[in-house]
């Protein structure tokens, strides 16, 4: 058996499991770059070396080392089940590794350079959208789920996102509730006195529906965060910006996961920098602090500013 014509029967008889995003992505990764390199390629002589051989291949065909990692996780995946169903004897693929990639810029932005961006949007809409993701620390996934009855009089529950147009649970299972601070409550009245009637999402699409996020990324963010400085920035970074100003807001760990959706391992691993310095920051400002307060403070039997003794 050719290895697409396994591809296309793994496919048929396993991705009745699968979520629908799921199953999107791994029938182009395999339609973009498994057939036209190995699909004609018999399972039986799928060993290591051709599987090494074939990584390479696609990596100088111009794959980012994201991308192919995925590829690699799709092509692994489909002969793990051959492996399972006696038609290889291993699974080439198995401890080979992932292509090294750069690791993410997580450059938090400015608050000034936030309000900008949620001030100087092209529509409320796109304006509430941005201010979810910097001040509140919404997903895109999430953004596009959110209703206006998830949205009460201090707080966001987060509970829900939509994946390839179909809703389902937040990334990891961990519902929320996230704080409404005044200039995300401003962005969101603006946005709800301009949303259509019909809609009960916050951020519907042009017509109805779910927004198309990626279309709305290349033809609303990409030229809106140029507009105002932030060149490159990803729209991602709004939300690590909204995670870093409650670390530095002085907020513990367990508080600051529990708003971002995350345990408290992942919080820790990724942000633990940050919250050493708001540590240190909070000890050296602790003691002036602490004087200031004992300064400002009556003495025992005398009368506090405004009263008489």
């Amino acid at each position: 058996m050719l290895l697409a014509d396994y591809i296309e029967h793994w496919v048929k008889t396993s991705g009745v499991e699968w979520a629908v995003t799921t199953l999107r992505t791994r029938g182009h990764l395999a339609d973009k770059w498994i057939d036209p390199y190995i699909g004609h390629v018999p399972l039986r002589e799928l060993g290591r070396a051709r599987v090494r051989e074939f990584r390479a291949d696609i990596i100088r065909a111009g794959s980012p080392p994201t991308n192919t990692n995925n590829v690699m996780r799709v092509l692994s995946a489909a002969l793990g089940k051959a492996e399972d169903e006696g038609l290889i004897p291993t699974n080439p693929c198995r401890r080979l590794g992932q292509v090294r990639q750069e690791r993410t810029r997580r450059d938090a932005l400015p608050e000034a350079v936030l309000l900008r961006l949620i001030k100087e949007a092209p529509t409320p809409r796109d304006g509430a959208i941005v201010a979810l993701a910097a001040l509140a620390g919404l997903r895109p996934a999430e953004i596009v789920a959110l209703t206006w009855g998830d949205i009460g009089g201090k707080l966001i529950d987060v509970h829900s996102s939509v994946q390839g147009g179909e809703r389902g649970p937040v990334k990891n299972g961990r519902p929320r509730s996230v704080p409404i601070e005044p200039a995300l409550n401003r962005a969101l009245a603006q946005a709800k006195g301009h949303t259509p009637l019909a809609s009960d999402l916050v951020a519907p699409g042009t017509r109805g529906g779910y927004l198309n996020f990626g279309m709305w990324s290349r033809n609303v963010w990409r030229p809106l965060r140029d507009s105002v400085g932030a060149n490159d920035a990803p729209f991602y970074n709004l939300r690590h910006s909204a995670i870093s100003r409650w670390i530095a807001q002085g907020h513990d760990l367990m508080t600051v996961s529990g708003w971002a959706g995350h345990g408290p391992d992942v919080t820790l691993k990724v942000y633990a920098h940050q919250f050493q310095q708001s540590r240190q920051q909070a000890a050296r400002s602790g003691p002036s602090s602490s004087s200031a307060r004992r300064a400002r403070s009556p003495r025992r039997g005398s009368a506090a500013p405004g009263q008489t003794a």
